[in-house]
C-alpha cells in the first residue's frame, strides 16, 4: 500500500519535531510490515496567508492523485490539506489544540480563533477518515471543540527520538548540584507559563537555562526576581541533547500541552522533571514526575525545592522515568500506525 506522508514546508528554525517524529516512524516500517510503501510529500509553500494555503491544498490534491496513493497521512500542523484529499483514505494527526487558547480576549483574537477552529479543526476533522491524537488530553480537546465521534479518534503517542535513546546508552548522569542546580526550560509560548515559573524561582539559588526566543517582558521579570540565567534563542538537535545532559532538573509547568516531549526526553536522560497536573502532562509523565498546579506559584516553588533537597525522592522519580519511557517505544508506536493503515485498506470501522 502506498502511504503518502504529507508534511508542512519547514522553516529554517523551530520546525523539526513533527518531521523527526514521522521520520522515526518510517524508519521502523520495514521491521513491522513489508506492505507499506512510504512516500514523503512536502508542501511547496509556507503556511502563511490564505493564497499560499490554497496553493498547498491544490498541490496536495494533484500530487496524491498522480502518486495514486492508497492512504494520505497528514502528519500535523497543515490540517487544512484535508480539503484537497479523498476523505475515505485520509488520516489526520493532531498534536494539540493549543492554537485555540491564545489571545481570545480581543475582537481580533476571537476572529482569529474562529478562523482557526473552522479551517484547522472543524473541516479537517470532518474530512478525515480517522484522526490520531498524540495523547488522551488531545483526544478530549478535539471532542470538546468539534463534538467528533470518539470512535473516529485513535490515541497514538509520540515516540522518543532514537538520538535520545542512543545518547542515553553511553551517558553516565552527572552528580546533581543541590547547591546551585541548573534548571532547563524549553519554550516561551503563552502556554509555557514562564511568568509563574520565574516568580516561583525568586529566592531559589539556581541557574535557569532557557532555550526559546524571549520578549523584553520576560527579561524584565528575570531581573525583577533576580534570577541567574542563561538564554539561547535556538540550538541544534545535538546541542539540545547536550543541554539536557548538563542540566540538573527540567521544568515543564505548562498550562496546556498536546503531548509534552520534554517530559520523556528528560526521563530518557535520567533527569528529574517538574510538570503540570493538567492537560496531557500527567498521562505522559506517568508516576515519574513531580506534578503541580501550574497556576500556583507556591506549588511550583515547593515542587522545585522538594526535588532539589530530597535526594531519595529525586532518585525515585528518575528510576520510575526509566520505566515510563518504555510506553513510547518507536517500534510499538509504528505498529499502531500500521494496524490503522490495514484497517483503512480493509474498510473496517
Amino acid at each position: 500500500m502506498k502511504v503518502v506522508y504529507l508534511h508542512r514546508k519547514p522553516r529554517q528554525f523551530g520546525n523539526f519535531s513533527i518531521e523527526s517524529y514521522f521520520e522515526d516512524i518510517r524508519s521502523y516500517l520495514p521491521s513491522i510490515s513489508n506492505k507499506v510503501e512510504p512516500i514523503v510529500y512536502q508542501s511547496p509553500f509556507f503556511s502563511d496567508g490564505i493564497l499560499p494555503r490554497i496553493k498547498n491544498i491544490l498541490d496536495a490534491k494533484k500530487q496524491t492523485q498522480q502518486l495514486k496513493s492508497d492512504i494520505n497521512h497528514i502528519t500535523g500542523d497543515v490540517h487544512f490539506l484535508t480539503m484537497g484529499l479523498n476523505p475515505k483514505k485520509t488520516i489526520l494527526t493532531i498534536h494539540d489544540c493549543a492554537f485555540l487558547e491564545q489571545n481570545v480576549d480581543s475582537i481580533k483574537g476571537k476572529l482569529k480563533r474562529k478562523f482557526l477552529k473552522i479551517f484547522w479543526l472543524d473541516i479537517p476533522v470532518k474530512q478525515a477518515r480517522f484522526i490520531t491524537a498524540v495523547s488522551e488530553a488531545t483526544k478530549n480537546e478535539i471532542i470538546k471543540h468539534t463534538n467528533c465521534n470518539p470512535n473516529k479518534i485513535i490515541v497514538i503517542p509520540t515516540t522518543i527520538s532514537p538520538k535520545f535513546i542512543e545518547a542515553a546508552q553511553d551517558y553516565t548522569p552527572k552528580k546533581f548540584n543541590s547547591e546551585k542546580p541548573v534548571i532547563l526550560q524549553l519554550g516561551a509560548a503563552f502556554n509555557k507559563n514562564l511568568e509563574r515559573l520565574f516568580e516561583s524561582l525568586g529566592g531559589i539559588n539556581c541557574k535557569l537555562h532557557i532555550i526559546a526566543p524571549l520578549s523584553e517582558h520576560h527579561f524584565d521579570l528575570l531581573r525583577k526576581f533576580n534570577i541567574d540565567y542563561k538564554h539561547e534563542d535556538k540550538v541544534s538537535f545535538e546541542e539540545l541533547i547536550l543541554t539536557y545532559k548538563n542540566c540538573d532538573l527540567v521544568s515543564f509547568v505548562s498550562t496546556i500541552e498536546g503531548f509534552g516531549m520534554p517530559i520523556i526526553e528528560a526521563q530518557t536522560l535520567s533527569k528529574p522533571i517538574i510538570t503540570s497536573n493538567i492537560s496531557s502532562m500527567p498521562w505522559v509523565a506517568g508516576n515519574a514526575a513531580h506534578l503541580v498546579n501550574p497556576y500556583s506559584v507556591k506549588e511550583i516553588k515547593e515542587g522545585i525545592l522538594k526535588i532539589i533537597n530530597e535526594e531519595d525522592y529525586r532518585n525515585n522519580l528518575i528510576e520510575k522515568g526509566k520505566e515510563n519511557i518504555k510506553r513510547f517505544n518507536s517500534k510499538t508506536v509504528t505498529r499502531q500506525y500500521v494496524e490503522l493503515y490495514d484497517r483503512i485498506m480493509k474498510n473496517g470501522d
